[in-house]
């Protein structure tokens, strides 16, 4: 048996038993499966703490005192890590009556980013499932929205989305090196449409495409290149009033903003023009063949020499992402050796990661 609802905000609490509840009475003396899913964390604190969501044979008004002494079933205080809290929530509650093993789970999207399961194998002499005829709801201290109970004797396999549960990212830059050397890069390099397209994956395993953050990417993709990208800094950087002009952002430099922007699929068709659309979307502007001429300029004009230390890593460095190192070492040239290369693929990044923002 499966229940399925979605639920806003948590604290709530899903009663199996054999009998009726009469919810008018303050303790009930049915003893049931209790099902019960914590209240969400709180949004604005500053330490992230989840109070326990849990499974237990027992009667509903011992809830207090199996929160404060722990004693449940089955229990777990990630149970809401990396999900979208602000939204309804939906549940999965499976039931397997011969064997006893109950399992709380996330269904709908939440369940692609938290895979965390609550589940009891419960005796019959304990509680005997076969039993178990009606299913009781109740809030805590506060209102709870519930919506679309369903109770199912199969599993709802459009409430459980499947991903790759094998996949893992590699970062070693040399293997990413690897892959970009196998691809012919696209003509249509940073505004192709065809890159970005969730049906399209023959395209992006021939075709290499520059990545939007260049070198300072720190999620390489393996049909992304991160060539170094030598422009000089914007003198008004982040307070830049051309952050919407793709060549100027291409031809400078912008603390915190991408090289590059993602390509409209409507290009010079677009109708909008808003600077909310501008600074994060292109329009067919050929900012490759532009950028290169603002590099020529500036190399040729610059009499300033680079000044900074020449980092042991080369090329193969993984903090080149991070900019007080960035602006401290140099990385031309490969001085890394291949025995070091293997040392280095085991450091960690510094600082937050930058992802790659995609449009269908």
């Amino acid at each position: 048996i499966y229940i399925y609802w979605q639920v806003l905000k948590g604290d709530m609490m899903l009663t199996l038993s054999n009998e009726r509840i009469d919810s008018s009475k303050q303790v009930s003396t049915v003893r049931s499966l209790i099902c019960y899913v914590a209240e969400k964390p709180a949004p604005d604190s500053t330490q992230y703490q989840e109070n326990a969501s849990y499974l237990n044979s027992g009667f509903p008004h011992q809830h207090d005192a199996v929160i404060r002494n722990c004693n449940y079933a089955a229990n777990s205080n990630t149970f809401y890590t990396g999900c979208n809290t602000d939204d309804l929530m939906t549940f999965c509650l499976e039931i397997q009556r011969s064997t006893g093993k109950i399992t709380l789970s996330h269904a709908g999207p939440n369940s692609l980013y938290n895979h965390t399961s609550i589940s009891y194998t419960f005796g019959k002499t304990e509680l005997d499932l076969s039993q178990l005829e009606y299913v009781h709801i109740s809030a805590g201290t506060h209102t709870v929205p519930i919506r679309n109970l369903m109770i199912c004797f199969d599993k709802q396999p459009d409430l459980h989305p499947r991903f790759d549960k094998q996949f893992k990212v590699d970062p070693s830059p040399a293997d990413v090196d690897d892959q970009d050397s196998l691809l012919i890069p696209c003509p249509d390099n940073v505004n192709c449409l065809l890159q970005l397209s969730a049906n399209e994956t023959t395209h992006n395993s021939k075709y290499s495409h520059p990545c939007r953050f260049s070198e300072l990417c720190r999620n390489h993709e393996p049909y992304l290149t991160h060539e170094p990208h030598q422009v000089p800094s914007c003198q008004y950087d982040d307070k830049c009033d051309k952050l919407i002009d793709p060549i100027h952002r291409a031809s400078y430099r912008h603390t915190d903003w991408p090289d590059f922007l993602i390509p409209c699929r409507f290009r010079q068709e677009c109708r909008d023009k808003s600077d909310t659309h501008c600074i994060k979307y292109s329009h067919g502007e050929q900012v490759i063949k532009n950028t290169r001429l603002a590099g020529i300029q500036h190399n040729q004009s610059s009499v300033k020499k680079d000044e900074r230390t020449p980092c042991k890593w080369g090329p193969g460095c993984r903090d080149r992402g991070n900019r007080e190192h960035y602006e401290k070492y140099s990385h031309s040239g490969n001085v890394l050796t291949p025995d070091n290369r293997a040392n280095s693929s085991a450091r960690g990044f510094q600082g937050p990661p930058i992802t790659h923002t995609r449009r269908a």
